[in-house]
C-alpha cells in the first residue's frame, strides 16, 4: 500500500488508487477547476473508510510506500473512475479547432475577417 500525505494529513490507500491520484492532478490542465474525490483509505486502526480530497493542477501530493498488515481497501471501481477521468482530460486537450475551409460558392470573402 501507499501513504498520500496532503495538506499535512496523510491517508493509506492502494498502490493502483495512489498511482491514479497522482497521474490524475498531472493530468489536471492549467486553470481547471479542483475536484472533489472520494478514495477507499485505511484508518490508523486498520479500519476501512472513504477518504475525500479535493485537488487540482497545482496540488502537491507525496506518495511513500508503506508495509501494512492490514487488509486492502476495496479501490476498483475509485481506480477506474479516476482512469477514466484521466483518459476524459487528455481526450480533450489533444482536440483542436481545425481551419474552416473557404469555398467560393458560399461566398467566403476575407475582407471582413478582423
Amino acid at each position: 500500500m501507499k501513504r498520500i500525505s496532503f495538506c499535512g494529513e496523510s491517508f493509506l490507500t492502494t498502490d493502483g488508487a495512489a498511482d491514479a491520484l497522482l497521474r490524475l492532478v498531472i493530468a489536471l490542465p492549467s486553470g481547471h477547476d479542483s475536484e472533489l474525490l472520494r478514495l477507499p483509505a485505511v484508518n490508523n486502526d486498520g479500519e476501512e473508510m472513504v477518504v475525500q480530497i479535493i485537488v487540482g493542477p497545482g496540488s502537491e501530493l507525496i506518495s511513500v510506500p508503506e508495509e501494512s498488515t492490514w487488509r486492502e481497501p476495496d479501490t476498483l471501481e475509485a481506480v477506474a473512475y479516476l482512469h477514466r477521468r484521466i483518459q476524459t482530460l487528455r481526450t480533450s486537450s489533444e482536440l483542436t479547432f481545425s481551419e474552416a475551409p473557404s469555398f467560393m460558392e458560399y461566398e467566403w470573402d476575407t475582407e471582413y475577417l478582423l
